[in-house]
Order: structure tokens, then C-alpha cells, then sequence
């Protein structure tokens, strides 16, 4: 691979409030940048939408919308020619403050919703109930038109009370699973080789735009661990593969595919050897390696940003996230070339 690649900070006349954990993708119909949602610890979760025109952020008013909710899962579904959003945690503020940050303490509901999203409107689909998991990955396929989601964490209503503390996983295990949505239904895979079971990981359109490819993610078998195994679903079946480099081993990690350059590209996460921090490399995947890059400019090191690519433009849009210092609410564009 002979790309080079320039991360570009976007000055923009208006934009979200600092948030990690939001929604984003583009709408292929529509040609704009779609972004919902998300979580801060001192407002909770959000349930605003915002466009991205390329060059800046406008707010919409849809006259529905989902819950306030920390969610990464928004794709463009093909088959339907829309948006949809699946599941995401609600907050509400306990009274109290977490132990270890003195900052406000939330209790936690995981949602079980699909919704629907025309470039005017929120609709909620009641008659398609995907699983009561969170934290899952999700991406499109391009080739079949599903949309597909792989792993997550299952749990009840409501989850012990902090700010992002450990669960009982007798209560909340994680889970394997691959589901699709077929733009009207979910349904679920029987798979013999899978993922091991986790969430957080990273996944998007295969470079050759045939399935779907998935990174890291934060479980496995035994004690949970940060992840840095590579995997591809064709639309029927997961392989992994071994790349002679990859990653280091992370959660939290953004992830998109980039069709003009018919590649994938990687960046952050949360990882790293011994105790476990943000990190800022930028990563390619051409379907059979990856390679770490070194643009002159980054985004600082971060988890929980979201990023997807605006295919109108040309560019990935990345925006937000948590770094060392706190939540953010920037918005990075990267051109490839070569």
C-alpha cells in the first residue's frame, strides 16, 4: 500500500456539545453526514440530531426521535434507503457522585429499540425487536444490503449505578451472536465460527465492499481482555484472518471504510500494553494487511469518537470522543492519496 494520508481539524460556525458514544453515519440518498446521540458525565445522554454538509454542522428538528441514549450503532441500510439505529443505554442521574472522579453518578437502562431515520424524521420500527444487547458492533454490507451486528453484552432493564463501573456478567454476560437487519426485520445467524464473545469492538464495510470486517473489542474466553484479532463476514460466514502486523489489542476503536481508495481505515481506541490508555495511531486495511500510517496532524488520542465516511466528499469525518482531558467535540476530516 502506497497511501499517505492528511488529518484536517474542521472550523466550523456550529457544532454538537462534547459527547462520546454518539451515532454516525452517512446517508447515501440524502448525501450528508448523519449524527445522533451520545453521552457526557455531567449533561447524561443526548437525543439531538445534527447534518454534516462537509464544511459544517447544522441541527435538524424532526418532529420524532429516539430516547436520549449512548449508542454507536447507526448505519445506511441499502434495502430500505435509510438510516436505522439499533438499541443504545439511557442515563439518569442518581443524586449521587462515582467514588473514584467525584463526578456525577448515572444509573443505567439499556434500550431494545429500532429506529428509523428518512433525513426528516425518527420512526420507530415496534414490530422488529432486536435483543436486549448493547455495546454491539455494526456495520453495512454492501453487497447483500443487510445490515449486520456482531457481539454486545446482554442485560436487563437496569444496570448497577456508577459511571461506566463493572457488571455482574452472571447478570450480563457477553454474547456472540451475528444478527441482520433486512430493512424491515432482524434476524438472527446460526453460526459455527464466530467472534468470541465481546463488545466494543470495531467494524465496518469490507474493502472490497463484499461483507463486512470486525477489530478488537474488549472480552474473549476467560478473564475479558482488550482484543486484536481480525475477522471478515462474506454475508454467510466469519474467518479470521492474520495479518503478518496488526492493531495492538483495543476497545473502543473507530472504524470506517473508505471506497475511494477501497480501504479501511482505523484509529484509536482504548488499549495498550500494561495499563490500558487512549491511543491516536491511525491504521489501513487493504483486505489482506494492514499498515500504520504517520500523517504530520492527528486527532489526539481517543475512545469513543465516532467516524464514517462521506462518500459525496470523498473524506472520512471524524468527531468527538474522550481523551485524557475529558469529552470533546471536534470535527477531523482525512484525505487519502496515492
Amino acid at each position: 500500500m502506497n497511501l499517505s494520508a492528511d488529518w484536517t481539524r474542521v472550523e466550523t460556525n456550529d457544532t454538537p456539545s462534547p459527547r462520546a458514544s454518539a451515532a454516525i453515519a452517512f446517508d447515501e440518498v440524502r448525501a450528508n453526514v448523519v449524527l445522533f446521540g451520545g453521552f457526557d458525565v455531567s449533561q447524561g445522554g443526548h437525543s439531538d440530531t445534527w447534518i454534516f454538509d462537509g464544511a459544517d454542522w447544522t441541527e435538524a428538528d424532526p418532529p420524532s426521535r429516539p430516547s436520549d441514549r449512548a449508542t454507536n450503532n447507526l448505519c445506511w441500510c441499502p434495502r430500505s434507503e435509510r438510516l436505522v439505529l439499533a438499541t443504545g443505554v439511557r442515563f439518569s442521574r442518581t443524586g449521587g457522585h462515582n467514588p473514584l472522579t467525584g463526578e456525577p453518578a448515572w444509573s443505567k437502562q439499556n434500550l431494545c429499540d429500532t429506529w428509523i431515520f428518512d433525513g426528516e424524521n425518527w420512526q420507530e420500527l415496534r414490530r422488529s425487536q432486536y435483543p436486549n444487547y448493547v455495546h454491539q458492533a455494526m456495520a453495512t454490507d454492501l453487497q447483500s444490503g443487510h445490515v449486520i451486528v456482531s457481539g454486545g453484552i446482554a442485560a436487563g432493564p437496569k444496570t448497577l449505578i456508577g459511571v461506566f463501573l463493572l457488571r455482574d456478567r452472571r447478570e450480563s454476560p457477553l454474547v456472540d451472536d451475528t444478527w441482520i437487519f433486512n430493512g424491515e426485520n432482524w434476524l438472527e445467524l446460526d453460526l459455527k465460527a464466530r467472534p468470541s464473545h465481546r463488545q466494543f469492538a470495531a467494524m465496518s464495510s469490507c474493502p472490497d465492499e463484499r461483507g463486512v470486517l470486525l477489530f478488537g473489542g474488549h472480552g474473549g474466553e476467560g478473564k475479558p481482555q482488550h482484543l486484536g484479532d481480525t475477522w471478515i463476514f462474506d454475508g454467510e460466514n466469519w474467518q479470521e484472518i492474520h495479518p503478518p502486523i496488526s492493531p495492538s489489542p483495543r476497545s473502543k476503536a473507530m472504524l470506517a471504510h473508505d471506497r475511494l481508495s477501497g480501504t479501511v481505515i482505523l484509529f484509536g481506541g482504548h488499549g495498550g500494553e500494561g495499563k490500558p490508555q487512549h491511543l491516536g495511531d491511525t491504521w489501513i486495511f487493504n483486505g489482506e494487511n494492514w499498515q500504520e500510517i504517520h500523517p504530520p496532524i492527528s486527532p489526539s488520542p481517543r475512545q469513543g469518537a465516532c467516524m464514517t465516511y462521506d462518500s459525496m466528499n470523498g473524506q472520512i469525518v471524524l468527531f468527538g470522543g474522550k481523551d485524557a482531558n475529558g469529552y470533546l467535540n471536534d470535527t477531523w476530516i482525512l484525505n487519502l492519496s496515492g
